[in-house]
């Protein structure tokens, strides 16, 4: 009986740690395509850099990383910058994310009326998407959280990539061709920011 009981009050402290060995390898993945494949920065190493203008990434949460593509044009800072409560309209391709650069097979959601057609083209599945974009209001709209993370500081106008590990996106849910704890990337165009 002593045992069984060991044994009941270890089971959770195990599957933790292994829960938590995953997200640590998710992690790892993440920055080390980022760093070698996309040849960025973590946020905080700019000041590091000679290169003018690097390309950075910037880390939320456990763990979301979102580039912004545009982030040096020259009018960016007078568009206006995404806050909690605004209401958004965005582009998207949603990839699964292995730890390499996303591909057109990996694709598991998008509204880009291109790719949509283009996905329907090439496969045999009458693809169900609507091409109307995305609209949320932040804070409001249920969204997975690594994207509630990293919207807020974008500018509309903004071309944003966000990886995030499977906690921030389906984590133990099996979502259409999405596995169960699968990291997710998601490349967006932010169309529009009402406040």
């Amino acid at each position: 009986m002593k045992r069984l009981l060991i044994i009941l009050f270890l089971l959770p402290i195990l599957v933790g740690c292994k829960q938590e060995d995953t997200l640590l390898s998710e992690r790892d993945q993440i920055e080390k395509y980022l760093t070698s494949s996309r040849r960025m920065v973590a946020e905080d190493q700019i000041g590091n850099v000679i290169e003018e203008h690097p390309k950075f990434y910037t880390v939320f949460g456990r763990y979301a990383y979102r580039h912004i593509v545009n982030y040096y044009d020259a009018d960016r800072e007078s568009r206006p910058e995404v806050a909690w409560g605004d209401s958004l309209k965005i582009r998207f391709n949603a990839y699964t994310f292995s730890g390499s650069e996303p591909s057109e097979s990996s694709i598991y959601w998008s509204n880009v009326p291109e790719v949509i057609q283009e996905l329907g083209t090439t496969s045999n599945n009458t693809l169900d998407w609507s091409s109307e974009p995305l609209a949320i209001k932040l804070g409001t709209t249920p969204i997975l959280a690594g994207l509630e993370h990293t919207l807020p500081g974008c500018r509309e106008a903004d071309s944003v990539q966000v990886y995030m590990t499977s906690n921030l996106a389906y984590g133990e849910q099996l979502i259409g061709v999405v596995p169960k704890n699968s990291m997710v990337a998601w490349y967006m165009k932010i169309e529009r920011v009402t406040k």
